[in-house]
């Protein structure tokens, strides 16, 4: 099985050429979803009120929580109250978008050199807090699609293997295996 390794300050990550596919496809599916209301703008990202000022341009006067369960849970409410929810959202969304798409752009980037060479292979040089939150991200939208709960990896454990649903099971606990793998070697194990 996959997992992450680090050797000195550089950490990577051996995937065989299916890996790499369903980490792509999956990579895709995510940035297309975040993708729905597009809050992209341009500035100069090494002037903090260029930075301010673009938000501020970018951000309407309200966005709505999103509709989609799993945009709900990347993106949740900050607050109980309506009111007070659409103000903080409408000045951290577009920022919080906009970073998840880059760091799932790195990883998608990253994984295209496996995928062009139509072969596994190791993934090198990785920063490994980006590819923790893309992994985080990628089981948060799992999750939410399969309505994980406690009892889902014995339901897991029971499924045939036949059924259409033990595949994306699998793979949410393979990428559960990965994420701990990657903060086992973060955190200096």
């Amino acid at each position: 099985m996959s997992e992450f390794t680090r050797s000195g300050g550089i950490y990577s990550l051996e995937l065989s050429i299916d890996e790499a596919h369903i980490l792509i496809n999956l990579v895709e599916q995510l940035l297309e979803l975040l993708g729905e209301g597009d809050f992209s703008h341009h500035y100069d990202e090494s002037d903090p009120f260029a930075q301010l000022m673009a938000q501020l341009k970018a951000a309407p006067d309200e966005i709505a929580p999103p509709e989609d369960p799993v945009l709900l849970r990347l993106l949740p409410n900050a607050y109980a109250d309506p009111e007070a929810a659409a103000d903080f959202r409408r000045y951290t969304e577009p920022t919080l978008r906009g970073k998840k798409k880059r760091t799932l752009t790195q990883v998608r980037e990253a994984l295209a050199v496996i995928v062009d060479e139509d072969r596994g292979g190791v993934v090198e040089d990785l920063e490994g807090e980006i590819w923790l939150m893309a992994i985080n991200d990628l089981r948060l939208a799992l999750s939410v699609r399969l309505e994980i709960n406690p009892e889902s990896f014995d339901l897991f454990e029971t499924l045939s293997d036949e059924d259409p649903q033990k595949p994306i099971y699998a793979v949410y606990f393979w990428l559960g295996w990965l994420q701990e793998s990657l903060l086992n070697l973060l955190a200096g194990g």
